[in-house]
């Protein structure tokens, strides 16, 4: 005998069938044994049909040492069982439904310390001969026939009768059930199983016991000795029981109320072309396969959505794609992440990896590349930007602001001053909503808030490496492809930088021409896109972005976004998007999810149910093939995600020093009388105080990380608003200020 398998069922997708089981199981002999103390269900076999069986319907198994479930009594009580059809409709329909006889057993004996084993051995066509005239000639035996004579009232004759009288008749209506049963399996080749029900030896085994009886015909009842798990195997050989049809057996095969039950959906899928691949097709949605589903790279500039909750798989699907058009020099690859899990693979990849508010890389945000028509880059830029500024009904006003101090910032070059741009911005800000007086500017509600959600870009333009122009050139970035790291940024900043970044990528996909269908040539990566993008319909950045995603096509430009929930991107914008992979949602949201999916023949609430238990690296995809250079949209399927180690590289730790744009600036006050120690000074920069201190015994007062060369201005306060000086100052140019 081969070593046998112990096989523990970890979960049964919900409507399986366990005649599909024993069908495929191919006549191989196995038993279940039922553990109640544990409510652990295990498939004991020596063939590898059984574990091969279960793989293909998706049923999830573990395999352990039969050591490990040795019974703790070498005794057993063996019975011979039968279980009668019943005609009626209702039985009809059960016998094809997913309900054992003995449904509700782990409930009854919860807590018992017996086991309980279902042995399945195959039988033949010999075997059920031999039974079928073992029936039919105790049937014959039971036969006796009568005349009856009856006298009838009011008639003058006598009437008669006969009538079969069957001597033990419940025990002659068991055998022509078995008969009508036997007759059925030679009918079909003898394929059939002998049952016996083994209980073991110890408490409660009577509990046990009686349960069987209630549900089953006990025919016969033995007493087994066998030491372990082998041995019991063994033995069940020589119990020589009534063989029943696979049919019947699925009535005897159940499995504990603690196996999970994955919902199933129909799926078909026979296979797929391209040069890149997905994952391998799960069938079902249960039972994955090493058939691997490909797509076109250039089907991607149909726009792309990963979606699921943290865990679940969707970075690694991105990162598996995405790594396989990294050797294209043809597909430029930018990636924008609010987190530094993209920076790995950015090394091993060989893309620019900036982290921002950590690297000397100077960039103007506002420089406007010469290949891009500068009117449409800053009407893009006041748009994102004003999205960005979550100013809710302000937004428009913001963007009327921005659209007004760019015309003004832009006349004079591609690259205009950092200061220069948000000088303008404030003097838009006052021409548009604000009154100027003798003494100062009052500001209308909308100025107010207008200046206030701008006040994130006012901050990114007082660092050293976004405040000066002649920045690098965004299109080296571009050609080389880049990660962007925003894991230094606060949360409330992070969407003017993603606004600020997708401006510059947006410029240069417009650079490209319009016969770009078949093509891939710039791939751009949101991870967490909902920063940017979100489910307001009304959005300037979204309605802009259903525009783009029909351009795209053309330029052969990708949009992949990456988000937690399918509905924090406008399902306006998720209809567009033709390539979709979802992984786990939320329970709110997994009707969204599935309605954005197609699935042919199932019902939606079953689809709902899948998606909020997909397992880790699992997902539903929807996608485009391509056939003789057309594109055609599939049926979703469910494929498992490749298990991709990311090379561990660990670049040269760079010290970032202090930026040699930086100075510690000294200034002097003094007025006719001399120098003029412990005054009040406030340091401004963009509008808004930076700092303030008090001057020296010899009137001098220094402000560190002044922006070298950039305009501040310096405020001595005087005891009234109307008595303090201001003067124009420069970083790094220390000056002796005479009032």
């Amino acid at each position: 005998m081969k070593d046998i398998k112990c096989l523990s069922i970890a979960s049964v997708p919900s409507g399986t069938e366990c005649s599909s089981i024993i069908d495929s199981a191919l006549n191989s002999k196995f038993i279940a044994l039922h553990d109640f103390s544990n409510s652990r269900t295990f498939l004991i076999s020596e063939s590898d049909q059984i574990k091969k069986a279960l793989s293909n319907l998706g049923i999830s198994t573990h395999e352990e040492e039969p050591s490990a479930l040795q019974p703790a009594s070498k005794r057993f009580v063996a019975l011979i069982v039968y279980l009668f059809e019943t005609q009626t409709k209702q039985y009809y329909r059960d016998q094809r439904s997913n309900e054992s006889c003995l449904e509700g057993i782990y409930q009854a004996l919860n807590g018992t310390e017996s086991s309980l084993f279902i042995a399945f051995s195959p039988s033949d066509l010999k075997h059920a001969t031999g039974i079928k005239a073992g029936i039919e000639k105790d049937i014959s035996d039971m036969d006796v026939r009568v005349t009856r004579s009856i006298a009838i009232k009011g008639i003058s004759q006598n009437s008669s009768s006969q009538a079969d009288v069957y001597y033990g008749s419940d025990r002659k209506r068991a055998l022509l059930s078995m008969l009508n049963m036997v007759n059925d399996i030679i009918m079909s080749n003898g394929c059939s199983y002998k049952i016996s029900v083994i209980i073991e030896d110890a408490a409660g085994a009577e509990k046990t016991v009686q349960y069987i009886k209630s549900k089953l015909l006990v025919l016969d009842e033995l007493s087994i000795t066998a030491d372990g798990i082998e041995e019991l195997y063994k033995a069940v050989d020589r119990i020589n029981g009534i063989p029943f049809s696979n049919e019947r057996c699925a009535k005897l095969l159940f499995f504990s109320d603690k196996v999970k039950k994955p919902p199933k959906i129909n799926t078909a899928f026979s296979s797929s072309k391209g040069d890149i691949i997905v994952g391998n097709y799960v069938h079902n949605g249960i039972r994955a396969t090493e058939t691997p589903l490909f797509i076109n790279k250039e089907t991607l500039n149909l726009g792309a959505i990963v979606s699921g909750l943290p865990g679940s798989g969707k970075t690694a699907s991105a990162k598996s794609i995405i790594g396989q058009l990294t050797d294209n020099k043809d597909t430029k690859i930018i990636i924008i992440s609010p987190n530094d899990e993209w920076n790995n693979f950015g090394y091993s990849n060989g893309l620019e990896v900036i982290k921002i508010y950590d690297s000397n890389t100077q960039i103007n945000f506002f420089r406007c590349n010469d290949k891009i028509n500068v009117e449409r880059f800053y009407e893009d830029l006041s748009m994102l930007v004003a999205s960005a500024s979550n100013a809710g009904p302000y937004r428009n006003s913001i963007e009327k602001v921005l659209l007004s101090a760019f015309n003004k910032s832009y006349k004079n070059g591609k690259d205009p001053d950092p200061n220069v741009v948000y000088s303008n911005i404030e003097l838009a800000v006052i021409e548009q909503h604000a009154k100027v007086t003798n003494v100062s500017v009052k500001y209308t509600k909308h100025g107010e808030n207008i200046k206030a959600a701008l006040q994130n870009l006012r901050l990114i333009i007082s660092r050293p490496e976004f405040a000066y122009n002649n920045g690098i050139d965004f299109s080296f970035i571009i050609d080389k492809g880049a990660v962007f790291d925003l894991s230094k940024v606060s949360n409330n900043m992070k969407p003017f930088f993603y606004a600020l970044i997708l401006n510059q990528v947006y410029g240069f996909a417009e650079s490209f021409d319009i016969y770009g269908d078949d093509k891939l040539r710039m791939l751009i990566c949101l991870e967490e896109a909902q920063v940017v993008f979100n489910n307001d319909i009304s959005s300037a950045a979204n309605q802009d972005l259903e525009n783009r995603i029909q351009n795209f096509r053309k330029k052969g430009v990708g949009l992949f976004l990456l988000t937690h929930n399918a509905t924090d991107i406008s399902p306006r914008i998720r209809r567009l998007l033709q390539f979709k992979m979802y992984f786990r949602q939320s329970s709110d949201v997994a009707k969204y999810a599935a309605n954005d999916l197609i699935f042919t023949g199932d019902s939606e609430d079953d689809a709902i149910d899948k998606l909020k238990v997909l397992g880790q690296r699992n997902c539903a995809v929807n996608y485009i093939s391509i056939e003789g250079g057309r594109k055609i949209p599939e049926s979703s399927i469910f494929v498992e995600i490749p298990d991709v180690e990311e090379p561990d590289i660990m670049p040269e730790e760079v010290h970032v020093p202090r930026s040699n744009k930086l100075s510690e600036t000294t200034f002097t006050m003094r007025n006719k009388d001399g120098v003029i120690s412990g005054a009040n000074v406030q340091l401004m920069y963009l509008g808004e105080k930076i700092s303030e201190g008090t001057t020296d015994m010899e009137g001098r007062i220094s402000f560190n990380d002044m922006l070298i060369g950039k305009e501040y201005r310096l405020v001595l306060l005087g005891e009234k608003k109307k008595d303090s000086k201001r003067f124009h100052v420069w970083g790094g140019k220390a000056e002796e200020l005479v009032i």
